[in-house]
């Protein structure tokens, strides 16, 4: 299980500022005598698990996933003091305006609700006071605690700078090659490459085969057909979807209709009754029948193992070709994006190294295996289904 770490940051943002709530309790580990409370580190593990729980539930239905990421809050929470201690030791400051500046940025996210509604400057006021008070800060707290992750950031835009390679055009080039040989499938090339650089290349590899593969916009009806009904029963589910195709083909109901009033599956409403289906993605059979119907035209009932699909073709993007001109720049602020991730990483384990961590509680995971180059292929598809 890979770590989602847009989800884990992304939760241990939000709260952050509370680092300095008051509450006596017992700790889970100490950096250089610096206690990380239990009840900071149970808050943040919570926050953690509801992102998951709203962005990859099936994440958590894993109790080795469970405890791994468990154990990733925790090592991001000394990584994070660590980092405090070593700005306070380097004397790094914050200025009233940066800090001013940081808070109403904090103070702005409250002008909008969950359900996305927007507030008043009053009531956005109430949200950011109720939000201290279910903390349990004050606004000082608050603002000491804005301060001093500020201070982090400002630690660590300075190491990225002092660290971080600018990429060079070979650099790039490497890149794009490598991204190439992903992008066909040549597990050959891959291997040669070696698994660091697959995993470099693998995510633009995949955002890449999205965006050129050859392409159609579907309206689809869904009827599900388990293979394991009976044949009877197979059958009364095709004839169920031919008399639904029949109705749409004489112009009864619209596409939009059917799928309101007989697809078992409704998430292409979201999207107004249109998806889009990237060749590749689903069994080569699928795709070589689905990709033949013409514009316009609404398909047979096609088979799947989960049942049977009526499919109206909307629009067709034929495949695309990608040359390093057009993508170059991006490229390069790939490579430097890695680069700042890479020098932040060697500096925190220079500061491991130095530090007296002690950490109070174990978890009891398997690191996820290490993908291998010849997976590639299969990954890049993964990915860009996604």
């Amino acid at each position: 299980m890979k770590i989602n770490k847009t989800i884990l940051l992304g939760a241990l943002t939000m709260l952050a500022l509370s680092a300095n709530a008051k509450v006596v309790d017992s700790s889970v580990a100490t950096v250089n005598s610096k206690p990380i409370l239990s009840s900071q580190y149970d808050k943040m593990t919570k926050a953690v698990l509801a992102q998951y729980e709203q962005r990859a539930p099936q994440v958590l239905k894993d109790q080795n996933s469970v405890n791994a990421i468990k154990a990733e809050v925790l090592n991001q929470m000394i990584s994070e003091e660590l980092m405090l201690q070593a700005a306070q030791k380097e004397g790094i400051k914050v200025k009233d305006s940066e800090l001013t500046e940081a808070i109403n940025s904090i103070k702005q996210r409250f002008f909008v609700d969950q359900t996305g509604k927007e507030r008043s400057k009053k009531e956005a006021e109430e949200a950011f006071n109720a939000a201290l008070k279910e903390e349990g800060m004050t606004y000082k707290q608050f603002e000491e605690n804005t301060k001093k992750q500020l201070a982090v950031r400002k630690m660590a835009d300075s190491i990225v700078k002092a660290n971080a390679k600018m990429p060079t055009e070979q650099d790039v080039q490497q890149l794009f090659d490598d991204i190439q040989i992903l992008m066909k499938g040549d597990k050959e090339g891959a291997q040669k490459i070696g698994q660091e650089r697959v995993a470099v290349a693998l995510p633009l590899a995949a955002k890449l085969n999205q965006l050129t593969a050859e392409q159609i916009k579907i309206s689809p009806v869904f009827i599900k057909a388990d293979k394991t009904l009976s044949k009877n029963a197979l059958k009364d589910k095709e004839n169920e979807a031919k008399k639904i195709r029949k109705e749409i083909k004489n112009g009864k109901i619209t596409m939009l209709d059917a799928i309101k009033l007989y697809s078992d599956d409704k998430t292409p409403l979201a999207t107004g009754g249109e998806v889009i289906l990237i060749r590749g993605i689903m069994p080569k059979d699928f795709d070589d029948k689905i990709f033949n119907v013409n514009v316009g035209d609404i398909s047979e009932p096609l088979q799947t193992d989960g049942g049977y699909y009526i499919i109206r073709v909307n629009e067709k993007k034929a495949k695309q070709d990608v040359t390093l001109d057009q993508i170059k720049n991006e490229l390069g602020q790939y490579i430097y994006a890695a680069n700042m991730q890479k020098a932040m990483e060697e500096y925190l384990v220079s500061l491991q190294k130095k530090a007296d961590v002690k950490v109070m509680i174990k978890f009891d995971y398997k690191e996820p295996a290490k993908e291998t180059a010849t997976e590639a292929k299969t990954e890049t598809k993964t990915e860009a289904k996604k």
